[in-house]
């Protein structure tokens, strides 16, 4: 380099190197012009080269570079000596850590207002001499916020320094790669890894509300089976809407990560930051980095956690009592005999014979009170300085709330269990090579009923409180039916036999980056290749065994024994099922980069080359077998002006197989502007109280595979014995070629996606705001032709690249941070907003505007508009029954009476069908996603708390349980709220629950459980989501045991939830409570560091 400035040699050291420079500004001439060759030249002497001849010297601690003038050191000493000798010196010492805990070498610790002053050493101690009780230290480090600490009466200061969230120069993570974050113009949000350290299995169930623009619901607790649906903005197509997840950069899964393996955390949002990805990045990117090294002596940290857990929410199910009385009533207001005697009622009641008048609640018979969950984990970190490792193990432990027999001879104990593994290697191979090798994996052995968890609660669902007792003396199974329906559901959780799965997971990645220097200054070179394995194993050992009755009449021998009949006929011993599955993935990834700075102008440039190949290796057809491989290109340009202006170009181009031949490839470019408001000269007035404007604007067009299946521009013919020919004198019948499928001219879906942000910082950059406006205009989703009429003799209605989807919406989060003196206050809160609309979807034109779904969400519900209960005023002919001779009432669905529900005639032609159905929800997954926590620490203690929730969202309610009576010969469950119900003493035309029916062909049952406005259901609310407190003990303290550092800790997750809707957890996916609760957990915990 020649003649150049000394602040361009330091920066360009630092864009090549992972080193990074700490000096005071005052002491360094940045402007000074120097030239120097140093290729091939060992950092060291490029340093010495650098600064020969002047009052610097040069200290390398690990990957810091300190530069100290020996003139102040000079004058320190002089006004040491000359100074009147002060009458209190203090000696300080302390160590500095991250939030994680890690110590942090080359810290700044200064005497504020003096040019007194030292750096924290290997380990991130430190010692240095103060005036006095009124002294301030600050402690200062790149990338972290600055800190103030008045002595006062202490000697050992303990300081721990929060990453700085708007540092200018911080790196983050992007689309293939890192930038400053000033210089990002695409719109994307980060997580806290330490925020994900929860006592859950999957970290996907944390991230709702703590990421501005991801929606996220658990719609199972299921252990092993709790991960969570995640969405970027919202669904904006038909078909598949999750985002493309990809951890150290290969496509994988989220859900079995150990937390603690974590590093970095961010979600990618808009056209800038996901074109590279082209198809892969359609619906967002969530960029995951595990841990790596770092230089220094070996670290080991240890964690530990165990708690109990419970359900948030379980149906409350009707006791034996109101069963029978609502069973009679819904039989003799519609003028039949009831079921149930007034005697058998009172037995019941008066506990008389358990066997012969049980009350069983089926909820309570098949789950326990609490389970435990358990997790430990350990890694070691350390190295010199060519070559630094991170390895840890982990183990989760949680079992399940279902019940087990003592009896049975085998463990069915509902469990699930991981082992995970890390392991990463950075080597400086030479003094431009790196190579980094990562391993990575899981063990996982999850324990289940053998009849299934969904045949469990369906048999809760549908057995009535009082159909039979829990189990007869001698362990012998209960039961009714010859055909072994309305089954036992305590002998299906617990006597059923169990299912083992059994799953094993290794990711394994190696990446090499050269620095091409000697070609050009600033252009490098990184290639990596990655190998996955997946392999599951479920083996179902299962058993039927036989069921019995007591006959009322004859229910006891003469020697008083339980006299049991014989009802169904099983087997007493396991049987045997197995099944496998398993596949492999293989991505190749090479990129050429350049990142170099003119002056105040920076240019950056990406070209990169990716291709994946996906093997399932238990395909059941010759199609599946087909290895699946998509390749592409992506390419960047960056340019920047003075930190104020910035460009930025992304592009890819990319190929998959499933589409015709020419239409194969495709290109998604996109493009984003940014602008630093504040660091122009007529912002300066402003900078006091608004530290830092930004705003950006990104626009691009991002693709995706429209949900065409593989192959599907060919048509596929089949033979047929249905469809054929008559041939012949004798005409005989011969089979014909049947076209069962159509193959189009399928394309890509394409998107495109706009987005404008702004990013302030204000007082002190303590308080932080980001918010984003969104727009998506999807078209091309690949959907079946509705509009074709039957005529034309088609066998089925061909596809088409048909679908258009308009999504829009905002988000942003807020973060405020406050120091005051030794108490450290800090908030969060993030939210997301979307509504997506459907344009067009390849139907026909409907006869009524309201049937026609253009214009409704994608996951709109259709149904009836209840408009309320008939009351007995409406019969007014008092025969009893709801006519259209009562009035203007519509026809409905057979035989109305009183307290039946009264549907919207929307078209006016006096009957309820098809066409009376209109737009009466949105869908189960949320358009608003919200959270807001608080944090505090003082002195060692720390505690905060994390809200969740989510608005307009809803279900549709049906089936055993909600509505009563509606299985076969009256049989179904019944929720304690149908108690709120319409009867003639209760002529409330909108009591929660219609007159009451019994059988499934029982008068008003049909009328009564048509999908309505009168089931559907807001699941709205706000959730403790998380909380904790802990104390980490003084240094000396922990020292005295041979520790660095140690913390205690008593967290909970999904502690408390606030909503109208309270039947069950009402992020659940089910329509009638009838799915594993979600669970509430309470653990204790120590965190260990020596």
């Amino acid at each position: 380099m020649e003649n150049v400035s000394l602040d361009r040699v330091l920066t360009g050291i630092e864009a090549q190197t992972d080193y990074r420079f700490i000096y005071k500004d005052n002491e360094i001439n940045y402007s000074r012009i120097v030239s120097i060759h140093a290729q091939k030249t060992p950092l060291r002497q490029v340093l010495k080269k650098l600064f020969r001849n002047t009052t610097i010297d040069v200290h390398i601690t690990g990957k810091q570079i300190i530069l100290r003038s020996r003139e102040t050191e000079k004058n320190k000493k002089n006004n040491t000596t000359e100074a009147p000798k002060k009458t209190a010196q203090l000696v300080i010492r302390g160590i500095i850590t991250d939030v994680q805990g890690q110590p942090l070498p080359g810290v700044n610790v200064t005497e504020k207002g003096t040019v007194n002053g030292v750096v924290a050493n290997f380990d991130g101690k430190y010692t240095i001499e103060v005036g006095g009780q009124d002294a301030v230290l600050v402690f200062s480090y790149i990338g972290m916020k600055t800190r103030e600490v008045t002595v006062g009466d202490r000697t050992n200061i303990d300081v721990q320094l929060e990453d700085d969230v708007q540092s200018l120069d911080e790196v983050v993570l992007v689309g293939y790669g890192k930038q400053k974050k000033i210089s990002v113009v695409g719109a994307q949000s980060s997580v806290k890894a330490e925020e994900l350290e929860q006592p859950v299995a999957n970290i996907g169930t944390m991230l709702a509300g703590r990421v501005a623009g991801l929606t996220g619901v658990q719609r199972d607790g299921l252990p092993g089976y709790d991960g969570a649906d995640i969405w970027i903005r919202g669904i904006s197509t038909f078909t598949n809407a999750g985002p493309l997840i990809l951890v150290d950069g290969v496509q994988r899964s989220l859900d079995n990560l150990d937390p603690r393996d974590i590093a970095s955390f961010t979600i990618l949002k808009d056209a800038s930051a996901t074109a590279v990805y082209g198809i892969r990045g359609a619906n967002g990117v969530i960029l995951i980095e595990t841990k790596r090294g770092r230089i220094g002596k070996p670290e080991v940290s240890i964690d530990y956690n165990e708690g109990w857990t419970s359900f948030t929410n379980i149906p409350d199910l009707a006791d034996g009592e109101t069963y029978m009385r609502l069973a009679n009533e819904a039989l003799t207001t519609r003028g039949q005999e009831p079921r149930y005697s007034e005697e058998y009622i009172e037995n019941t009641v008066n506990k008389t014979d358990k066997f012969l008048y049980p009350d069983v609640d089926w909820m309570d018979a098949v789950f326990k009170d609490f389970g435990r969950n358990r997790r430990a984990s350990v890694n070691v970190t350390g190295g010199a300085e060519n070559a630094v490792y991170y390895v840890s193990l982990g183990y989760y432990d949680e079992t399940g709330l279902f019940v087990t027999d003592g009896l049975e001879s085998y463990d069915s104990d509902t469990r699930f269990k991981r082992y995970n593994f890390t392991s990463n290697l950075t080597l400086d191979i030479t003094r431009t090579t790196k190579v980094n090798v990562g391993i990575q994996g899981y063990l996982s052995e999850g324990t289940y009923p053998g009849a299934g968890v969904g045949s469990v609660f369906s048999a809760a669902m549908e057995a009535p409180p009082v159909e039979y007792p829990i189990l007869y003396p001698g362990g012998y199974i209960p039961g009714k039916s010859s055909n072994g329906g309305l089954r036992n559901p305590y002998a299906d959780v617990a006597k059923r036999g169990y299912r083992n799965e059994n799953k094993n997971q290794i990711y394994s990645n190696l990446r090499i980056d050269q620095q091409l220097g000697f070609i050009t200054e600033g252009l490098s070179w990184s290639g990596m290749f990655a190998f996955d394995a997946y392999n599951q194993q479920f083996i179902t050992r299962s058993k039927r065994e036989n069921t019995y009755f007591v006959d009322q009449n004859f229910p006891y021998t003469e020697n008083g024994e339980l006299l049991l009949n014989e009802t169904y006929t099983g087997q007493n011993f396991l049987g045997y099922d197995r099944s496998n599955g398993g596949n492999r993935r293989f991505y190749l990834e090479t990129s050429f980069n350049y990142d170099r700075s003119f002056g105040k102008h920076h240019v950056s440039g990406l070209i990169l080359f990716n291709r994946s190949d996906y093997v399932n290796a238990f395909a059941g057809d010759f199609t599946e077998s087909i290895p699946f491989r998509n390749q592409g290109l992506a390419g960047r340009a960056t340019y920047s002006y003075d930190d104020r202006y910035f460009f930025e170009v992304n592009a890819g181009y990319n190929g998959s197989e499933n589409f015709a031949p020419e239409n194969r490839y495709g290109f998604f470019p996109s493009v984003a502007v940014g602008w630093v408001v504040s660091n122009e000269k007529f912002f300066e007035p402003l900078t006091k109280s608004i530290n830092y404007f930004k705003i950006r604007y990104s626009d691009g067009l991002v693709g995706a595979e429209s949900g065409a299946g593989r192959f599907s521009y060919l048509s596929r013919v089949e033979q047929s014995n249905d469809f054929g020919f008559d041939f012949g004198e004798s005409i005989q019948f011969t089979p014909g070629i049947r076209e069962t499928y159509y193959g189009v001219d399928v394309t890509w879906a394409e998107s495109r996606k706009q987005d404008l942000g702004i990013e302030l910082n204000m007082f002190s950059n303590e308080l932080q705001i980001i918010f984003d406006l969104f727009k998506e205009h999807t078209k091309g989703a690949f959907l079946q032709r509705g509009d074709l009429p039957n005529y034309i003799g088609l066998t089925t209605d061909p596809y088409g690249n048909l679908g258009v989807v308009e999504n829009k919406g905002f988000d942003g989060s807020v973060t405020y941070n406050k120091n005051l003196g030794n108490f450290r206050l800090g908030f969060r809160g993030n939210f997301s907003y979307n509504r997506n609309k459907i344009i067009e979807n390849g139907q026909p034109e409907q006869l009524y505007e309201w049937q026609d779904r253009r214009g409704t969400p994608l996951l709109a519900r259709f149904g009836y508009v209840a408009e309320r209960l008939y009351t007995l005023d409406d019969d007014t002919d008092g025969d009893g029954f709801i006519t259209p001779d009562d009035g203007d009432f519509p026809n409905q669905f057979g035989q109305i009476m009183p307290g039946d529900i009264k549907y919207k005639d929307l078209n006016g032609d006096g009957k309820i069908d098809s066409y009376d159905q209109r737009e009466i929800g949105q869908g189960d997954v949320p358009a608003l996603t919200y959270g807001f926590g608080i944090t505090g620490e003082y002195r060692g203690f720390d505690a905060s708390v994390f809200f969740q929730g989510q608005m307009e969202a809803d279900i549709m309610m049906g089936g055993s349980g909600i509505h009563p009576f509606v299985g076969g010969g009256g049989t179904g469950n019944l929720y304690t709220v149908a108690v709120n119900r319409w009867t003639p003493e209760n002529d409330d035309p909108y009591a929660l629950y219609p007159r009451l029916s019994y059988g499934d062909t029982g008068l008003g049952q049909n009328n009564n459980t048509q999908g309505s406005t009168w089931w559907k259901r807001d699941i709205d609310f706000l959730r403790l989501k998380t909380a904790e407190i802990g104390y980490t003990l003084p240094e000396n303290v922990a020292q005295k045991i041979s520790l660095e550092n140690i913390r205690f800790y008593l967290r909970g997750t999904n502690l408390f939830t606030f909503s109208s809707f309270d039947l069950w957890d009402p992020e659940l996916l089910t329509s009638n409570g009838g799915t594993y609760p979600n669970i509430s957990v309470v653990s204790l915990g120590v965190n260990v560091l020596f």
